[in-house]
């Protein structure tokens, strides 16, 4: 009884490894890797503070019909999907990640990155624009 456990255990943890390994990686919160390293990040200080920026930001793709993903305001992380509605180009499940960092107490650091360079372009020049 014991053994027929282990094996439907190594059995379902195989199929939840090999079907989707990326979702696996980001379980274990190194999804953000590939938005640092391979995705073209646009940055910009927004004189607003933290908690005013996070909440411009969130607005701002809610009027783009976006849908939020994952992340936390303590983490300084936002991730939002579904932007194929505002820019056809990409499909639904296209990421944007954007990552916020206070400067000073009216100063945030926004950066904003997808692996879809022509999105990442679009989302951040809306988002400047509107917090300028």
């Amino acid at each position: 009884m014991k053994t027929k456990g282990l094996i439907l255990i190594f059995i379902f943890s195989f199929f939840l490894l090999a079907c989707s390994p990326l979702e696996v990686v980001r379980l274990f919160g190194s999804g953000t890797k590939p938005f640092k390293q391979k995705g073209k990040i646009f940055t910009k200080v927004i004189n607003q503070d933290f908690f005013s920026t996070y909440d411009a930001v969130f607005s701002i793709f809610g009027g783009l019909k976006a849908s939020f993903y994952r992340g936390s305001r303590q983490k300084g992380l936002a991730i939002f999907t579904n932007l194929n509605v505002s820019f056809p180009q990409a499909n639904s499940s296209t990421e944007v990640a954007v990552f916020f960092r206070e400067i000073e107490p009216k100063k945030t650091e926004i950066k904003i990155s997808s692996l879809n360079h022509h999105l990442s372009e679009f989302i951040a020049e809306k988002i400047f624009e509107a917090l300028e």
